[in-house]
């Protein structure tokens, strides 16, 4: 037998790799898709998304890969002590099930699915690449034309092509979840949000609901900061429990993570070269000014696969196509890329930065999100 051949490899089964294979797979690619851990697999996110994320997808979600509650508040916490609720309906649901339903997802539209599947190195040929893969300690090289690296912030495929160009040495801060459960008043349909720099200097800290689809329900306490990620999360979970008066706490699971991804450094944003292509944290679009990052995840897997299929079918450089279809959505994260509250040095300062930009993108939002019903699902607009 001679040696496997695919349209378009894509390693990496959360998000953008699942999506991009699904898309590649419906245009008719024979695509392979492989995951390096068995799913389902746990994943640090907070697992929560605007509805519009469905129409990325292209596909309703299973109600038994969605949460048992319903977030539809979000309630806001500002430095200066004053707090305001706002309607808005969110998606939740957890990592695991969600990323292994992607996966499923499009492998019932096509595509070879394989995990535990590890992508080992590759090398260009002059059809496109040959790529050496390992399974259960057995090594196996298949020839792909397109290559799609959907590896996250630690980004394998393009740290073989680019290096560390993007990246730093150690990491660029933690994020760090405990799982809980208590009795008190905190509301399961509500998302808090508190904008402090004591407890987070990158955007808010929060805590929310998750009653999954066997009845399991924890609530979720989080943070992100640059050191000393323990100390801050601690001091706001303390601040937690006194303020909705929780009481029998119990830590039943903590998750984190850090990355080396430069979240500064203007080569950070980065979609490929050739017939090499960058989708999700893998092409740097991390905003930690959005505080989510699957929409665009999806969205560049979806318009990955556009690329990839006008290529195919009209001889066209997949890599100025891929960037022009992403054109929108790189200029919104590279504008946010230095703003935020990382810009704020002081609590006051951040009062401010609020007071000025609150107001702005609430309209933004309820003037978007009503545009995003109207415009098809490779056309939407990233919110906040």
């Amino acid at each position: 037998m001679g040696m496997p051949e695919y349209d378009v490899f894509i390693a990496g089964g959360a998000i953008a790799g699942p999506v991009a294979a699904k898309f590649c797979a419906k245009q008719g690619l024979k695509t392979l898709l492989v995951e390096k851990a068995k799913v389902p697999r746990d994943k640090t996110c907070s697992g929560i998304q605007f509805p519009y994320f469905e129409k990325i997808i292209g596909d309703p979600i299973p109600p038994d890969r969605l949460c048992r509650n319903t977030l539809s508040k979000v309630e806001i916490h500002f430095p200066n002590g004053k707090v305001t609720q706002v309607g808005f309906p969110m998606l939740s649901f957890m990592r695991s099930t969600f990323d292994e339903w992607l996966c499923r997802l499009a492998q019932a539209y096509g595509a070879e699915f394989r995990d535990g599947c590890s992508f080992k190195s590759c090398e260009e040929s002059a059809s496109g690449a040959l790529i050496h893969l390992e399974a259960g300690g057995k090594h196996e090289t298949i020839r792909a034309r397109y290559v799609v690296d959907a590896t996250g912030m630690r980004a394998v495929i393009r740290r073989q092509l680019r290096g560390a160009e993007g990246f730093q040495r150690g990491g660029t801060g933690a994020t760090l979840n405990y799982y809980f459960t208590a009795d008190g008043d905190l509301q399961p349909d509500t998302l808090y949000q508190f904008w402090n720099l004591e407890f987070n200097d990158a955007m808010f800290a929060w805590v929310y609901n998750k009653t999954l689809p066997d009845g399991q329900d924890y609530w979720v306490v989080g943070t992100g900061y640059e050191k000393d990620i323990y100390l801050h999360l601690d001091r706001f979970f303390a601040h937690v429990q006194n303020l909705y008066h929780l009481k029998n706490v119990n830590i039943v699971k903590k998750e984190g993570y850090s990355a080396s991804m430069s979240l500064l450094d203007e080569r950070r944003i980065w979609l490929g070269e050739r017939n090499f292509l960058m989708t999700g944290d893998a092409a740097g679009l991390i905003d930690v000014t959005r505080g989510v990052g699957m929409d665009a995840a999806a969205l560049s897997g979806r318009l990955a696969a556009k690329a990839i299929g006008l290529a195919a079918r009209e001889s066209r450089p997949v890599g100025e196509t891929y960037a022009r279809l992403m054109k929108d959505l790189v200029a919104q994260t590279r504008k946010n890329q230095h703003s935020g509250v990382q810009s704020c040095a002081t609590n006051a300062a951040l009062q401010t930065y609020l007071d000025k930009g609150m107001l702005r993108m609430g309209l933004r939002m309820f003037f978007q999100n009503r545009l995003n019903r109207l415009r098809s699902g490779e056309h939407q607009v990233m919110l906040p």
